[in-house]
């Protein structure tokens, strides 16, 4: 694959902490040909203050909107719309990249592919312990299964998400060529061509609470225009740092949604990139 002009897309709510760790992630990634776009959920006093001072090699641009409660949806909209790059890489606020994972996404993109990978979800004392940097990251990365009994007692989950194999490699292949059941678009840690999303009229503004409207939902719409899935899992790996979670009933409701959407056939949404059919 040439040289892409890429963009990076890190979906942020205040949380200035956590994405430090992800730009000071990004700003030693082995490949770096790529900008980076925060799309806040808000418009944060503190955020503005922190991105003026930050010291990065990257270009980086910001854009918020009014906190109106959820609508991350809307934020990922006005992204692609002001991203300069013809390929997308999508992070959610809260993922710490491993240092191969630009370079592995970009190596990997391919016309009418989507890519996904997973994420690590650590528990509690290990997020803490990264947040305040007491763990660097890039140590825990280096020292993975070392720490994998630690992780195990510390109640994380998919701890196999965070074992890397490099492309290629006997594992790799063998794992990523078999036929994934589960979700396979994952939100916070997902790529794509921007002319792709705008094929299918980007996220579907409709859904005004996490869950479902910014994965499951994008796949279906993707596949329906012969745009396929293609796993980068154990190659584009993640840390995602401990947060309560608070849903309720969304991941239902949002599901339900969904399946009225898919027996209508709205494979382009009406309430995306562009209004259509809405007055």
């Amino acid at each position: 694959m040439e040289k892409l002009h890429t963009t990076v897309i890190i979906s942020v709510y205040k949380d200035i902490e956590a994405l430090e760790l992800i730009l000071d992630s990004l700003n030693s990634q082995t490949n770096l040909n790529f900008d980076i776009l925060i799309s806040e959920d808000c418009e944060y006093a503190e955020m503005k203050t922190f991105l003026k001072s930050y010291q990065s090699t990257l270009e980086i641009n910001h854009i918020y909107q009014k906190d109106d409660g959820w609508q991350k949806n809307i934020a990922l909209n006005n992204a692609i719309r002001a991203a300069k790059g013809e390929y997308l890489i999508f992070l959610d606020g809260d993922i710490v990249p491993y240092k191969h994972f630009i370079e592995n996404h970009l190596k990997l993109a391919s016309e009418n592919k989507f890519l996904s990978g997973r994420r690590v979800e650590l528990g509690p004392f290990f997020s803490r312990l990264v947040r305040k940097r007491y763990l660097p990251y890039r140590v825990l990365e280096k020292l993975y299964l070392f720490f994998y009994l630690f992780l195990v007692l510390d109640r994380g989950r998919h701890l196999e998400e965070g074992i890397y194999l490099g492309i290629g490699s006997f594992l790799e292949k063998k794992v990523n060529s078999k036929k994934d059941k589960k979700m396979m678009l994952v939100g916070c840690n997902f790529s794509c061509w921007k002319k792709d999303l705008e094929t299918i009229n980007g996220f579907d503004e409709d859904y005004m609470s996490p869950s479902v409207g910014e994965d499951r939902d994008l796949e279906w719409r993707f596949n329906h225009f012969g745009i396929s899935y293609k796993s980068v899992r154990y190659v584009a790996n993640t840390f995602h740092l401990y947060h309560a979670r608070n849903w309720g009933n969304s991941l239902e409701t949002n599901d339900k949604m969904m399946q009225e959407k898919i027996k209508k056939e709205e494979f382009r949404c009406k309430n995306g990139l562009m209004k259509e059919g809405i007055a």
